[in-house]
């Protein structure tokens, strides 16, 4: 057999290949490389052309400039915030603000807790810390996180 195809009409299908066999090993790998390049490039454009397509207007969260601006005006509200409170609670003092906040990360608390079973007086340690602690409005709500897990190959 030849290898040749031939179309409806007899016509042989020819896709410009050129023949390879009459190339050299260096002009092969050269070819494979421009075809690569050439197809790269036209997925490239068309995935380009749908991404900004069914994005109209979206922005992209892989930018690092949206993302550098972003933090910076949750750092400028942060900051706005910070001086409301100063001026809110500079003049009161430490215990209106506390009143008003809440207790904030990182402070030390003196609690009396009332009601504890006999066990947790026998097993108390004093060497380790009893951490207590309470979730803001935010974290009280159901989140969800996607996420898959693959088995590596080996694994049995």
């Amino acid at each position: 057999e030849s290898g040749e195809r031939f179309g409806p009409r007899d016509d042989a299908d020819n896709d410009d290949d050129g023949d390879l066999s009459a190339m050299t090993d260096a002009e092969v790998r050269e070819y494979h490389a421009q075809q690569k390049l050439k197809q790269k490039d036209t997925f490239n454009e068309s995935y380009d052309a749908d991404k900004k397509s069914s994005a109209e207007g979206a922005l992209d969260p892989n930018d690092e400039e949206v993302e550098n601006d972003y933090m910076e005006t949750i750092k400028r509200e942060k900051e706005a915030r910070l001086k409301r409170n100063q001026e809110e609670f500079g003049d009161e003092g430490e215990r209106s603000r506390i009143r008003h906040e809440g207790f904030r990360q990182g402070m030390y608390v003196r609690v009396r807790i009332d009601g504890i079973p006999p066990q947790f007086l026998s097993s108390f340690d004093p060497n380790m810390p009893l951490v207590l602690g309470g979730l803001t409005p935010q974290e009280t709500n159901l989140g969800l996180v996607r996420c898959r897990f693959k088995k590596h190959r080996w694994h049995k």
